[in-house]
């Protein structure tokens, strides 16, 4: 398994905001090489759209285990990826680089969501509109969210198709995402792809050194 790239982009995603764009975050500058994106606005006119539907959902989820400012609020697969009440680069490489890390972290996310409604809602909303952006021939071999962050893998012929698609996801007007931080693997000839972190909680967009 070679793990090609390390990149960290910070989105900021502000609904019923005026002006064209909203300003990128100050948090993006904590991570040497991070680079921060700028993002659409949300008009009022998105009601009732795909991007709504997340959002509600994302709220839903938020309001029902509280503050995201209080660590132990986090599902335990959440503090695996997570210092500070933000996103840790340092957890998410070790994590994201390793296939026992990757897939001990999948899996506790699953067994997190699995008593959770509202969590196993919020992945299927995520997981559409993940899968949605993946070119033709791409799969999304796996995916899982808790309350503030969601992880998965996606492997594909080319390299590029990750890169489009990590670029294509972290600007999607119909998923809020408010970081995301990707590892670009290659597994082997024709296997390329990457996996991901990125955060659905407006009160954990940071991304951390720790």
């Amino acid at each position: 398994m070679d793990v090609r790239v390390w990149s960290v982009m910070a989105v900021v995603v502000l609904a019923g905001c005026s002006g064209s764009q909203v300003g990128s975050v100050d948090e993006a500058a904590e991570v040497p090489g991070a680079a921060a994106v700028r993002s659409q606005s949300v008009a009022a006119s998105d009601a009732g759209s795909p991007r709504a539907a997340t959002a509600t959902a994302t709220a839903g989820a938020t309001a029902a285990h509280g503050s995201a400012n209080v660590e132990g609020h986090f599902l335990e697969g959440e503090r695996l990826l997570m210092a500070d009440g933000g996103v840790s680069a340092q957890k998410s490489e070790a994590v994201l680089g390793s296939d026992k890390a990757f897939a001990q972290a999948i899996g506790q996310f699953e067994r997190d969501a699995s008593s959770r409604p509202e969590v196993q809602d919020l992945t299927g909303l995520y997981k559409a509109a993940a899968t949605r952006l993946i070119g033709r021939d791409g799969t999304l071999v796996s995916f899982a969210c808790g309350y503030s962050l969601c992880v998965g893998e996606i492997r594909s012929r080319t390299e590029e198709d990750f890169s489009a698609w990590s670029e294509a996801f972290g600007m999607d007007k119909a998923s809020p995402v408010y970081s995301l931080t990707t590892a670009p693997m290659t597994w082997g000839r024709d296997q390329h792809g990457g996996r991901f972190v990125f955060s659905v909680d407006p009160a954990a967009n940071a991304i951390t050194g720790q």
